[in-house]
């Protein structure tokens, strides 16, 4: 338990960068990058994401690339806002073995838990507040 809440906490500390905001009324942000927050090697984890790319292409025209950060930049991982209901999000975070995936509606951030059971969804604030343009 006190492991994932600290994993839970370092979810909650977060930024993303793009090209540009998405326009999406609603959508996840997903990786498949490092399972379980177990840290894979970079060719690997490249692979799965872009596994991953593949899959939400399928269902929406709606996936653009994220890169989601520490906000001190000691972490970064490669991934997508794609426009897909939360059930869908939290499907595919399943699938590709993700602790959490990030939910953005109506303008609010929240931090949704996949595999973890111990947590509950947490409202982190406005998603312009976390959210940065290249």
């Amino acid at each position: 338990m006190c492991e994932n809440i600290s994993l839970w906490c370092s979810y909650q500390a977060i930024l993303f960068k793009a090209e540009q905001h998405p326009v999406y009324p609603r959508f996840a942000i997903l990786t498949a990058f490092n399972p379980r927050s177990i840290v894979l090697n970079n060719p690997d984890n490249l692979k799965r994401n872009e596994l991953l790319k593949i899959e939400l292409l399928s269902m929406t025209n709606g996936v653009q690339r994220v890169t989601t950060s520490a906000p001190d930049g000691s972490w970064q991982e490669i991934g997508f806002a794609a426009d897909i209901t939360v059930a869908e999000a939290r499907q595919l975070a399943c699938r590709w073995q993700q602790n959490a995936f990030y939910w953005v509606e109506q303008g609010e951030l929240r931090l949704v838990p996949a595999l973890m059971t111990d947590v509950a969804i947490t409202k982190l604030g406005e998603i312009k507040d976390f959210f940065y343009t290249e």
